[in-house]
């Protein structure tokens, strides 16, 4: 009787674990930047190399040599970012552990010395105190003149070796002081539309010409599912990047909001009860200037939001919300905005991560922080 084939044993027969995954050195750079710029306090080399990205798998489980070449990459990252202008600077930390005290090297990046100084404008003999805890460079208006018209006429000639120092000092004047256009420089993308969205556009266009309602589906975030609409639009809009009808629901008899790119099957309806009228007084320009959280009917509920800078500035110089604590500590602010729309104010915060926090009300802050969570969960 032959022999049988050899059991393989269970090690054999279990999957390998996927390989740590490599970033490149950019990606590397940033998340190094990003975990230092988010700590007030000097930090460990220890606890660099074994929480940062690209750093902690070899650091962790790897032995001696592996570790050995984590700090060399760990050293030269450093020195070419201070070649770049970007100085990470070392510290000495006292650490306390089994009744002994020892000193470790540490690193901080502090934001003045990270962040370029800030532009102030010279009015009336004194500069415009800005909100924030950075340096900052006060010029007069007239030396403010001087230095778009340079700048301007050095972009104009074209491939120049001061083209892109012209350019970024125009994007500078642009961000600190609001009201400087960056000429030939701005570019609005969108997100490419779906291939039914010239059709549902001209519908709803016509419905609009003719006072003639329309049926369709859409897809309703709030719900997370799709239902048939009876609408009667009202006007059309492009704002903040996405196209909208404004029209009144038959269903909730009430003038909402809709997006364009969540509508399908849109169709006009026929026969007497097809027509409409647009209510005295309406006027689709009171909708441009909302935000998306702003675009509904129903009452609007003050939220409080904590934004770390330098989001806090880019809101502050793009008028969004209005601010209810000029700074903090930390170089953010306090905002408060009219939300009428919960679900699109949650899903315009979502990308600033830890950078916003919702301190009131105690509801929508939950809701934040469970779709945070729920995004986390995808990506791990």
């Amino acid at each position: 009787m032959p022999n049988p084939p050899p059991r393989r044993s269970p090690r054999a027969s279990r999957p390998r674990a996927p390989a740590p995954r490599r970033v490149g050195k950019t990606e590397r750079w940033l998340n190094l930047l990003a975990f230092l710029l988010d700590r007030r306090y000097p930090v460990s080399r220890e606890q660099i190399l074994s929480e940062v990205e690209d750093y902690r798998g070899d650091w962790l489980k790897g032995g001696d040599t592996a570790r050995q070449s984590v700090r060399r990459k760990f050293e030269r990252d450093k020195r070419e970012l201070r070649e770049l202008g970007i100085v990470i600077q070392p510290e000495r930390q006292k650490v306390t552990a089994d009744h002994t005290a020892v000193e470790v090297e540490a690193y901080l990046l502090r934001p003045r010395d990270f962040y370029l100084p800030y532009l102030d404008l010279r009015q009336g003999g004194a500069s415009v105190r800005r909100p924030y805890h950075l340096p900052s460079i006060a010029i007069k208006p007239e030396d403010l003149a001087i230095l778009r018209r340079a700048a301007e006429r050095v972009l104009a000639l074209g491939a120049t070796p001061l083209a892109a120092s012209a350019a970024s000092a125009l994007r500078k004047l642009s961000f600190d002081l609001p009201g400087v256009v960056v000429p030939g420089d701005e570019a609005v993308l969108h997100a490419p539309t779906a291939g039914s969205f010239d059709r549902i556009f001209s519908v709803l266009r016509e419905g609009v010409e003719r006072r003639r309602a329309v049926q369709c589906r859409y897809y309703s975030i709030g719900r997370d599912r799709e239902e048939e609409r009876v609408v009667e639009p009202y006007g059309l809009m492009l704002t903040w990047g996405h196209w909208y009808c404004i029209a009144r629901s038959r269903a909730r008899d009430a003038i909402r909001v809709f997006r364009l790119d969540r509508m399908r099957n849109a169709e006009l309806l026929e026969g007497s009860e097809a027509g409409f009228e647009i209510p005295a007084g309406f006027a689709v320009g009171d909708y441009l200037d909302r935000a998306p959280w702003e675009l509904s009917g129903d009452p609007a509920v003050p939220v409080r939001v904590r934004l770390r800078f330098p989001h806090s500035r880019w809101c502050m110089s793009e008028g969004i919300g209005g601010v209810v604590q000029a700074t903090d500590d930390a170089g953010g602010a306090v905002f408060e905005f009219g939300v009428r729309a919960p679900d699109a104010f949650i899903r315009w915060l979502l990308p600033f991560g830890n950078q916003a926090e919702i301190l009131e009300p105690a509801n929508l802050a939950a809701r934040l922080q469970a779709e945070q969570a729920r995004v986390r969960a995808l990506y791990t």
